[in-house]
């Protein structure tokens, strides 16, 4: 006789994702500093280079996630994006409009203008509150850098919360730029610290570029950021991209080395082994071949929009991440 094979529940599924989309500028004079992305800039941006990009990026949001789920992603932070009118195009596009994505956006300080903002479809997601942080770069107050967002609600009947980042460049070198990712790192800490002093259990996922890999003492020590669940004790939180980093597998490259900068971070409340919530299940880099790089010194690397000043109609400088949470069904 044969052992009756043990029929596996079936799921429900989420799906939170992060993209840097690498200037995602409209093609008019703003009052930042945009004037190389616009008609007459050095950039040439002109309208059919914006629409080929808006084009490119809802291909690969439209994608994301539906080798899981039909829905693709359900929530979905952004970063360098000029305006709200950009996100507004983007959602609108032919590939998503179907989603009926909305926006949660606040303009931020930096002086290009670039902000983070969270997309998120009406089906699965309820927002009920939302708050931006600014952040001050200890080496230089006068520097404005972009803001971080704080997206609370509800996922399918769950109370969630989502911080989207773009942690300051290493512009200047990595040493001396650090202390501004460790400031942002703190903020974030301190408001995940505060989430869990009302409710231990809360579901935080923390997304972003955070212009460090996680090895970095902005993630590990500030944020504490542990590689396995196992690690975690108190209110640590579990970094789910530390797998692909320690292979080598990376977001972005820069003279043959990659990085990790695109993480997803998550409080102990998406990591424990109650099926019966949703739970953190896998983090995974859209990498696909037609948003790499396929020839020449580059080749592997993100496709981006330009590459060594000159237009080469890619996607962004970074590959998107996404990660799936699931839960049984009752």
């Amino acid at each position: 006789m044969f052992a009756q094979e043990e029929k596996k529940p079936e799921l429900y599924v989420g799906c939170v994702g992060f993209w840097n989309v690498e200037n995602l500028y409209d093609t008019i004079d703003g009052p930042n500093d945009d004037d190389e992305f616009l008609p007459q800039g050095s950039n040439n941006w002109i309208g059919s280079r914006y629409k080929t990009k808006i084009d490119h990026l809802s291909q690969v949001i439209s994608q994301m996630g539906t080798e899981v789920t039909p829905d693709g992603v359900s929530v979905l932070g952004l970063c360098e994006i000029e305006n709200r009118s950009v996100l507004e195009d983007l959602v609108n596009a032919p590939k998503l409009k179907s989603r009926n994505y909305k926006i949660v956006h606040y303009d931020s300080p930096d002086k290009r203008g670039v902000d983070v903002a969270l997309l998120y479809n009406p089906n699965y997601f309820r927002v009920t509150a939302s708050k931006k942080f600014r952040v001050i770069l200890p080496y230089d107050s006068t520097h404005p850098t972009r803001d971080i967002l704080l997206v609370s609600g509800i996922f399918d009947g769950e109370p969630m919360h989502f911080l989207v980042n773009h942690w300051p460049s290493r512009s200047g070198g990595e040493a001396r730029s650090a202390p501004g990712r460790v400031a942002a790192a703190k903020i974030c800490r301190k408001a995940i610290d505060s989430l869990l002093a009302i409710n231990p259990n809360s579901k935080i996922a923390l997304m972003g570029d955070l212009n460090d890999d996680p090895n970095n003492e902005s993630v590990k020590t500030v944020l504490r950021a542990r590689e396995k669940k196992e690690k975690m004790k108190g209110t640590d939180l579990y970094n789910a991209s530390y797998e692909n980093f320690k292979k080598g597998i990376g977001t972005l490259a820069y003279q043959d080395t990659w990085n990790l900068f695109d993480q997803m971070i998550f409080s102990a409340g998406f990591v424990n082994d109650n099926n019966k919530t949703y739970t953190f299940s896998k983090y995974k880099i859209f990498n696909k071949p037609f948003v790499r790089q396929d020839y020449g010194n580059f080749k592997g690397y993100p496709f981006r929009t330009f590459a060594g000043g000159q237009y080469t109609g890619g996607y962004s400088d970074h590959f998107a991440v996404y990660s799936f949470f699931m839960k049984e069904k009752k």
